[in-house]
């Protein structure tokens, strides 16, 4: 396995920078970028076990904080004003951002991301299908329209704030930007390879909406991970990763 070093970097304008770690391959010319995009509430250490991994194999990951993503984000924004689109608009800065590295082959980034990061990248991909060479969605949380509806006749009868599930910050826009969003619109206008991971007890995203997708996208391989739940961990990460490995060699980027 290869070396790699891990650097902070920071970037944007005062009161809306984003923060975020890189691995980046030792001794490895211009190596493939990936974009982590982390979970709801999380922040970039979710991208930890992948990043390592993958770093040892020669590619660049790049995880980032979404701007009030999470409470322990380091990047800067509340949560009160994050939506699933105000994250695809931070991807955008990012990948805007990495495609100036010269150090990595960052014009069109791998994305991958988790749950409501997947999302996030099925959304940018969609609308920059040019610029992104590749996808990897765990547990993608194509249901977030559907589960915003439950217990809402509209989306102004959430309130400004609230404490979602008693361990989230959350603000109007998060319901208003989804009510009417039509999950498997944008998203499908991607046309490159995807591969989505789900878990069969996911009690959170249900595996259908990883089924659906898988039959909508153009190029795309879905892999269901017998017992595992929302969030992989453990051993189910090293299915994932062996996953992973076998996508990304059959599409030439890892020998």
């Amino acid at each position: 396995m290869g070396n790699y070093i891990v650097e902070e970097r920071r970037f944007g304008p005062a009161g809306r920078s984003i923060y975020g770690k890189l691995w980046l391959p030792v001794d490895v010319e211009h190596p493939q970028l990936i974009i982590y995009a982390h979970e709801i509430g999380c922040t970039h250490r979710r991208a930890e076990p992948y990043a390592k991994h993958l770093a040892e194999r020669g590619l660049a990951v790049f995880a980032p904080d979404f701007r009030g993503g999470g409470e322990r984000s380091r990047s800067e924004g509340g949560t009160v004003d994050m939506s699933v689109l105000t994250e695809v608009e931070d991807l955008a800065d990012v990948a805007a951002e990495a495609g100036g590295w010269s150090f990595v082959s960052g014009s069109a980034p791998i994305l991958m991301g988790g749950s409501q990061g997947g999302f996030v990248c099925a959304i940018f991909a969609g609308r920059n299908p040019g610029a992104v060479a590749a996808q990897i969605l765990l547990y993608p949380a194509f249901d977030i329209p559907d589960a915003i509806k439950r217990g809402l006749a509209s989306p102004m009868d959430a309130p400004e704030k609230q404490y979602f599930h008693g361990w989230l910050w959350m603000g109007r826009r998060y319901f208003v930007d989804m009510w009417d969003y039509e999950p498997y619109s944008e998203p499908m206008r991607y046309g490159g390879p995807v591969l989505i991971l789900h878990g069969d007890r996911d009690g959170i995203v249900p595996l259908a909406y990883a089924r659906k997708a898988a039959e909508l996208y153009k190029d795309a391989r879905l892999e269901v991970i017998p017992g595992a739940e929302h969030m992989f961990k453990g051993g189910e990460i090293e299915t994932a990763l062996g996953h992973i490995d076998g996508f990304l060699s059959g599409l030439g980027y890892l020998k």
